[in-house]
C-alpha cells in the first residue's frame, strides 16, 4: 500500500536492468519516476516537482556523494535516498553527512524501497510548513508577520493555484507591471523579499521554488481565513 499520494522520484543508477526494474516496481504503486543513468544527464531544470532523490553511490563521473551534496544545497527539504554495494559504517557516515535522508544497502528489495520512500513522504508530509494568511496579516510558528496587499494577493494566488504555482505572466499582473515587457528581475526582487517574511513567520527551507523558464512555485501550505 502507498502513501497515499503520487510521488515523483528522480532515480540515478547506471545499471541498466536495475533501473528499469526499480521504475516499473514503483510505477506499479502508483508513482512517477525519472529515471537517469548518470549524475551529469541532471539538469537543474529536473530537479523543480521532484518529491524524493534516489540516488546510487558508485555513479560513473560525478559520483552519488557529490550528486547528494548538490542537491541537497538546493532542495534542503526533499528526501534523499542512497542505495550503494558498499557495506563499510564510513560509507554510511558519509552518505548520511552528505545530505542523505536513507541509506540503503544493495540488493534492496522493492518492498523495502518503497515502504522507505514512503515513510519518508509521509512525514515529510507531516512536518510541511502551513501558514494562515488573513488579509493582509500572516501567521506560522513563530508568530505574525505584517504584509502588503500586493504581497498578500499573490500568496492567496499560490494557494489558489492546482499545483501551487504560478507562471511570470500571471505574477506581473498580480504586481501590477507591464506583462508585455515582463521584468523578471524585478519578479525575483519582489519574491525574495517574500521569501523573508515567510520564513520570519516560522517556514523553514526554500519557500518559493523559481521554476526555470516558468515561474515560481511554492513548498508549503497556505490556509486563507
Amino acid at each position: 500500500m502507498g502513501c497515499g499520494l503520487m510521488l515523483k522520484i528522480l532515480m540515478i543508477e547506471d545499471n541498466d536492468d536495475l533501473r528499469f526494474l526499480t521504475a516499473e516496481n514503483l510505477q506499479r504503486r502508483g508513482h512517477e519516476v525519472v529515471g537517469l543513468a548518470c549524475a551529469e544527464e541532471l539538469e537543474d531544470s529536473a530537479l523543480s516537482g521532484i518529491d524524493v532523490f534516489l540516488f546510487d553511490l558508485n555513479l560513473p563521473g560525478e559520483d552519488g556523494i557529490s550528486v547528494t551534496k548538490r542537491v541537497r544545497a538546493v532542495h534542503p527539504e526533499v528526501p534523499i535516498v542512497m542505495m550503494t554495494a558498499r557495506s563499510h559504517f564510513n560509507d554510511a557516515i558519509e552518505g548520511y553527512e552528505s545530505g542523505a535522508d536513507a541509506y540503503l544497502r544493495k540488493p534492496v528489495s522493492m518492498d523495502e524501497l518503497a515502504a522507505c520512500i514512503e515513510g519518508l513522504c509521509r512525514k515529510r508530509k507531516t512536518l510541511r510548513p502551513h501558514l494562515q494568511l488573513n488579509g493582509q496579516q500572516m501567521s506560522g510558528l513563530l508568530g505574525a508577520v505584517r504584509l502588503s496587499a500586493v504581497e498578500s494577493n499573490l500568496l492567496t494566488a499560490f494557494a489558489r493555484s492546482p499545483n501551487k504555482s504560478l507562471e511570470f505572466w500571471q505574477i506581473s499582473q498580480i504586481l501590477e507591471v507591464d506583462t508585455d515587457q515582463i521584468n523578471k528581475l524585478n519578479i525575483a526582487v519582489r519574491i525574495d523579499r517574500l521569501r523573508k517574511k515567510i520564513t520570519e513567520a516560522g517556514c523553514i527551507g526554500m519557500p518559493i521554488e523559481s521554476v526555470r523558464l516558468l515561474g515560481y512555485k511554492t513548498t508549503f501550505e497556505i490556509n486563507i481565513m
